[in-house]
């Protein structure tokens, strides 16, 4: 309860993205029940793709300098709607030649999206981590202007779909009595495809293809077996788009997972949860609701649980401060921000190895707030060389301690994600634990996970630094 009701406050550091959350579960999935009536639910998985290829493109011309220079979503926003938009037309064009089937052009447009995005992404390596970082959506690192941006061109489309829903729905559901009835298809298949591109090709670069085709195609699968009029199959998807962005964003801060995922794999349970419903008696779905509610419940967790407070250890002892583990598999040393110092690391003068590390930002945090609290602090390889590294398990470190004969208490910590993919924030897991070397008796232990605001950082280095401070901080806070 105490996450919900933080997640909910709009001074969270988060709103933002709950908000935005929010909007595309709304409106995504009333054009996604167009395209399931109209039977091209496959174009929701095709221009995404083919709106990535567009972010790519524009970010491979800008590097070469043909395009003027502009913000990074600015550009990515160009390129993913004129991508958008060509794509839609060259579909249309092949659909009225009847050239080959539906599956077949949009299973081969997905192709060539998919192989031209990752060739952009070859042909710009200088851009590689600006456009993958803009691919995969950082819906979680949303600003408010990116949200107020997201709320009109989302808020326009919702109008349209809303101002020609009969429109629509005739030429989706019957197009033979809506050619009769309108003398044709054309201008409202072209009104649809506009609003459709539109919110597809903004949608990617706030929130990436995977997202926005869950948020597509997952809300009305859900809603379809559990209705049968056409404006109770709109309304209930909309309902469930919202339902599977709130309980979506929830988990993602609740076990700290990346909210895109965690989104689709909601919205893929409400998939499964509708068709068990329609498959069970009426009766025997409502006795096994509470059963189900209670389940979800007990499996999340309604309440947080506090950290544990640092004991209140002798100033007598020595607190031996060893350098934390890095579990994550990544190299997690510091980009260089003194171009001296890269021209220096060329000519062989400086090794790269100097460079600062995470693990070292982390241990000059821990030692300052550690010697502010009275604490004697000292490093391992100070009385023994050997003690440069320690592994995190009690058993091991309290053995190697007492091999290289030093005495007191062992500070451990043990980096395990460390994600400073956005200069916003820094999604992190980490161990911590204080065990006294004499009897191997952990004294305290807890573990750090979440995604960490940065939003002074103008670098990752600055990210991951004021990621530290901000772990330390709430480490010792009282």
């Amino acid at each position: 309860m105490d996450i919900l009701i933080q997640i909910l406050n709009p001074s969270y550091l988060l709103f933002p993205a709950l908000v935005g959350s929010v909007i595309l579960g709304l409106v995504c999935p009333l054009v996604g029940a167009y395209l399931i009536l109209r039977r091209t639910i496959f174009l929701g998985l095709t221009l995404p793709q083919v709106a990535a290829a567009g972010v790519a493109f524009a970010f491979w011309l800008s590097q070469a300098g043909v395009l003027p220079d502009l913000s990074e979503r600015m550009l990515g926003i160009a390129g993913s709607l004129v991508f958008t938009f060509l794509g839609l037309l060259l579909l249309a064009y092949l659909e009225r030649r009847g050239k080959g089937t539906v599956e077949g052009r949009l299973a081969a447009a997905y192709a060539l999206a998919g192989a031209l995005t990752i060739l952009f992404i070859v042909f710009n390596p200088a851009g590689e981590i600006e456009i993958l970082s803009l691919l995969k959506g950082e819906v979680i690192s949303l600003s408010k202007s990116e949200i107020k941006l997201l709320a009109g061109v989302f808020g326009f489309v919702l109008a349209g779909m809303l101002l020609f829903r009969r429109d629509f729905l005739l030429s989706s559901f019957d197009r033979d009595l809506a050619f009769l009835l309108n003398a044709g298809n054309t201008r409202w298949d072209i009104l649809f495809y506009l609003l459709a591109g539109l919110s597809i090709g903004v949608g990617v670069i706030m929130a990436g293809p995977l997202l926005i085709f869950g948020f597509l195609v997952l809300p009305p699968l859900a809603a379809k077996p559990l209705v049968k009029g056409m404006v109770a199959f709109l309304s209930l998807s909309s309902l469930l788009g919202v339902l599977m962005a709130f309980f979506g964003f929830y988990l993602s801060v609740r076990m700290d997972t990346p909210l895109g995922p965690t989104d689709v794999a909601v919205g893929c349970t409400m998939v499964f949860l509708a068709h068990l419903v329609r498959a069970i008696p009426t009766r025997a779905a409502a006795t096994a609701l509470p059963l189900l509610l209670w389940i979800v419940v007990t499996f999340t967790g309604c309440t947080t649980t506090p950290p544990a407070q640092f004991p209140p250890v002798t100033t007598d002892s020595v607190l031996w401060l060893s350098k934390p583990r890095n579990s994550t598999n990544l190299n997690l040393t510091l980009p260089v921000t003194n171009p001296l110092r890269s021209l220096a690391e060329m000519a062989g003068k400086t090794s790269p190895d100097a460079r600062e590390t995470v693990m070292d930002l982390m241990r000059e945090s821990l030692q300052k707030e550690l010697t502010q609290r009275g604490f004697k602090v000292s490093h391992p390889e100070q009385a023994d060389k050997r003690l440069a590294s320690f592994p995190f398990a009690t058993e091991a470190a309290i053995s190697a301690a007492r091999q290289g004969k030093i005495s007191g208490v062992l500070f451990l910590a043990d980096i395990l994600r460390w994600n400073a993919d956005s200069r916003h924030f820094v999604s992190v897991v980490a161990d911590f634990k204080l065990v006294r070397i004499a009897d191997g008796a952990v004294l305290w232990e807890t573990r750090y996970q979440r995604a960490v605001p940065t939003p002074s950082a103008t670098n990752l280095g600055q990210a991951s630094g004021d990621a530290v401070r901000e772990i330390v901080r709430e480490l010792f806070k009282s």
